[in-house]
Order: C-alpha cells, then sequence, then structure tokens
C-alpha cells in the first residue's frame, strides 16, 4: 500500500499560503481504510454514475453558496478598484478585503508591506530610515465571519528612548451578508482619499505620500468605529461609519488635525461622528471617488472651548490607460470654535504652533508614463516617470483677530522615476522643490525601496 500526502495551498493576500490540514487527514483516512487488491482477479470497468442535477439559482439578491465539497469561503466577488499597479493581491480596503477578486478559504494568512528610505535635503542632514514595516494577519472563521489586522513598526526601534512606534493599524471583524450590505467593526481605517486607504508604498509613486494626505487628511488615519458597506449596483459602492472624533488638544497651525487623531489609544468616547465614501468606476481603472466626515473632538480644556467640531470633505479621480496613468485629489477641512480653542491653546507650555485655522486646504495631480511600454512593450516590468504638483495651506481661514501664519502655505514640485521589477516591489527615486508662502524655499532628493507581500 503507497500512502500519499496532500497538502491544499491557498492565498488570502499577498500569496499568503496555508497548508489544509483536512486534506492531509482525509488522504491519511482513505489510504488506510482502502482494502488490499485480489491478486489474480481482474475486474470489469465500473461504468460512470449519473450526474446529479443541477441546483436551482437562488433568488434575486441573494448570493450563491459554493457547491458541496468546494472550497469554503465568501461566494460575492466584488471588482477590485482596477487604477493600482497590476497585481493578483487582494486589496485592503473596505470592499476590496472582503469580497476580492480571490475566492477566500477558510484559514489565517500572513503578509506585509515596508519601505526603507532616503531623504536629503538641501537645507538639513540627510536621513536614511526604516520608515515602516507592517505585517498583516487576517484569518476566515467562515465564509462570512472574517478577521484582518495590520501591525505596524516605525524607524525601525520602538522604546522610551528612541522615535519609532509599535501600533495597531487596523483590527476588524467583517460580516457578509449580501453585495449590497455588509457589516463591519473595530479600529477601521477612515475611507478619505487615495493613499490613506491604498497607502502601501509600491502602490503609489514618489517616496514620500502628497501633502494633503498627511496633513489635510492625516494619514494614515484610523479610529475605532462601526457601519456597513457594499456595492449598490456593478462600479458603484460605499462606505459609511459611525467613528470616534479627533482630539483638539493637538490641532496646531502647522500640521492642523493630524497629531490629533486618537487612534483608539485611551480615546476621548463622548465625541464621535460619521465617515462616508463613493467610489464609481465609469470605466476600466478609471475610478472617481467623494468623501465626507464630520465628528466632534474631544478634549480636557475649560468648558468654555466647546465640542469643537470637525468637518471634511475630499473629491478625487484616478486614471489608467495602456502605459499612461493620473491622479487628482482637492479635500477641505474645517474647524469650529476655533477663537475660543487658539485661545486656550496658547497657554499650553510650551504653546503649539498657533493660530489653529477655521479652515484648511490642499490638493495635487499627477501624471506619470511607463517607459518600458515604449522599450519593451511585453514586458511585466514597468518603469514609471511621473510629475506632480502638491498644493496644502493649513491657513486659509483663521478666526476674527487672528493672523494666518503665511509660512505654513506650502507648494511642492516632484519629478521622480519608480521601477517595478514585479508589482509588489519598488524601487524609487526623485526630486523636489519646495517653496513657502513666507520664508526661504528648498530643494530635495529622495529615493526608497518598497515592498509589499
Amino acid at each position: 500500500m503507497k500512502l500519499r500526502m496532500v497538502f491544499k495551498i491557498s492565498s488570502i493576500r499577498g500569496r499568503a499560503r496555508k497548508v489544509a490540514p483536512a486534506a492531509l487527514a482525509v488522504a491519511v483516512a482513505a489510504a488506510a481504510l482502502a482494502p488490499f487488491p485480489a491478486a489474480a482477479q481482474v475486474q470489469p470497468p465500473a461504468s460512470p454514475p449519473p450526474a446529479a442535477p443541477l441546483p436551482p439559482p437562488p433568488p434575486a439578491g441573494v448570493p450563491a453558496l459554493p457547491p458541496a465539497g468546494a472550497p469554503g469561503g465568501p461566494a460575492m466577488d466584488l471588482p477590485p478598484e482596477r487604477d493600482m499597479p497590476s497585481t493578483a493581491l487582494p486589496r485592503e480596503t473596505a470592499i476590496e478585503n472582503p469580497l476580492g477578486r480571490e475566492p477566500a478559504v477558510s484559514g489565517t494568512a500572513v503578509g506585509g508591506y515596508g519601505e526603507l528610505t532616503l531623504n536629503a535635503p538641501s537645507n538639513a542632514p540627510a536621513i536614511i530610515d526604516m520608515r515602516r514595516f507592517v505585517l498583516f494577519v487576517g484569518h476566515n472563521f467562515s465564509d462570512r465571519l472574517r478577521f484582518y489586522s495590520e501591525v505596524e513598526v516605525e524607524h525601525a526601534i520602538s522604546s522610551a528612548e528612541d522615535a519609532g512606534e509599535v501600533e495597531i493599524e487596523q483590527a476588524y471583524l467583517d460580516g457578509l451578508v449580501s453585495r449590497r450590505f455588509n457589516l463591519r467593526a473595530g479600529l477601521l481605517l477612515m475611507p478619505v482619499g487615495i493613499i490613506n486607504v491604498y497607502h502601501e508604498p509600491p502602490t503609489f509613486n514618489g517616496v514620500d505620500r502628497p501633502e494633503v494626505d498627511t496633513l489635510i487628511i492625516p494619514s494614515t488615519w484610523r479610529e475605532p468605529g462601526i457601519g456597513i458597506f457594499g456595492e449598490l449596483t456593478t462600479g458603484l459602492s460605499y462606505q459609511l461609519f459611525l467613528v470616534n472624533g479627533f482630539n483638539a488638544e493637538g490641532f496646531t497651525a502647522e500640521t492642523a488635525v493630524a497629531d490629533g487623531h486618537q487612534e483608539a489609544m485611551l480615546a476621548h468616547a463622548r465625541n464621535f461622528g460619521a465617515v462616508g465614501r463613493l467610489t464609481y468606476e465609469p470605466t476600466l481603472a478609471t475610478v472617481v471617488g467623494v468623501s465626507g466626515y464630520y465628528a466632534s473632538s474631544g478634549h480636557t480644556l475649560p468648558s468654555n472651548v466647546g465640542s469643537v467640531p470637525v468637518g471634511l470633505w475630499e473629491v478625487d479621480a484616478r486614471t489608467r490607460w495602456r502605459g499612461f496613468t493620473a491622479r487628482a485629489e482637492f479635500a477641505m477641512l474645517f474647524i469650529g470654535d476655533t477663537a475660543a480653542l487658539n485661545a486656550e491653546l496658547a497657554m499650553a507650555m510650551p504653546p503649539p504652533s498657533l493660530p489653529v485655522a477655521s479652515r484648511s486646504q490642499g490638493g495635487y495631480l499627477e501624471a506619470g508614463y511607463d517607459l518600458l511600454r515604449l522599450i519593451a512593450p511585453a514586458t511585466d516590468q514597468s518603469l514609471t516617470l511621473f510629475g506632480r504638483y502638491d498644493y496644502v495651506n493649513t491657513q486659509a481661514a483663521v478666526a476674527a483677530g487672528l493672523t494666518p501664519d503665511d509660512a505654513f502655505i506650502r507648494h511642492v514640485v516632484t519629478a521622480g522615476l519608480v521601477y517595478r521589477p514585479i508589482p509588489q516591489i519598488a524601487v524609487k527615486g526623485d526630486y523636489r522643490r519646495h517653496e513657502f508662502g513666507a520664508g526661504p524655499g528648498y530643494n530635495e532628493l529622495a529615493a526608497a525601496l518598497a515592498w509589499m507581500f
């Protein structure tokens, strides 16, 4: 008797693999229970069994379940937003991760991403930094319940004496109901803009993220929340969540609300609001999105400050056609009760950069072309030459009686190359020119090695 062991290998994200012990157990049991064949007995070939009748189709609007014996996993399969680098990896967006392009499997998968960067500004020392290293762990409890998480290490070392951090970037549960309606709860990425959702370094051009995605939209922005998501019709997806608010004591003139997100770390729980996003893909690899956010902000300041409401709206578009790519994004941020807030923050020791603006805004335009389309059109590699213009003003409007700081009006022009031998690896190099509403500008060279798996 020959014993044959069968292993089943599946993937959820980044070709993360797992062994299916059930397949091994079945193989071993079948081999052990099989009778020994008679030595001189020849059996006539058996006729094939009659085919089983096909089950009736499910009612309209109800997702089909897999046939008996088929691998487990959600039967729902929404198309991903296809403007990203061509890759078979399921994306970690609120839509594509739970209803991805690959069939889900029961079990656990591991993946990750990271980047090593070099920044050399003309007005400061050059710095090499292991900017981030992230591990992803996902688990499918069943074809309707799954878990997703990311743990991030920033700047290589985390200790009381070092600048690095270890943080939970995402940790949430999904309850999958149908294509149009699904549930999510946990520590969530805010569905605002492009980069805050598609933030893995190989997926965007340039060493650094656009200014609007760090100062107006404080990526990577995540808060505890609960809500719903799905695809209303082909190409039209939505996300809507009830989420925790900011901490107003972290607001500044320089970074607006970027230092005020609480990230579920002993957060003020009495202040909350809502965030929502719609995306529409009218044609293949062309996506238009709009996002909105409104919430009150917690603090321990005197009661005359109030709840400090924060509102944000954003619109973006991106497209990919043959070797050409383009992106555009614009966002506006509004903070209420800034007169009282600035008065109280001015008494802090040391005081933050002030005044906190009642309105901040920013956006960018980017275009690129894959040069290997001209040299080797059949290759899967890419060499993207791109240019980008960034504008951010965190002092666009201030309360009466306060003077805006024009040094926080920023203009950045970037030109660079991104080489991707495979879609999951990127080698980046770029040049940037920084200009400000007041004060001298400077030049910067930057490079990065980025990966995801």
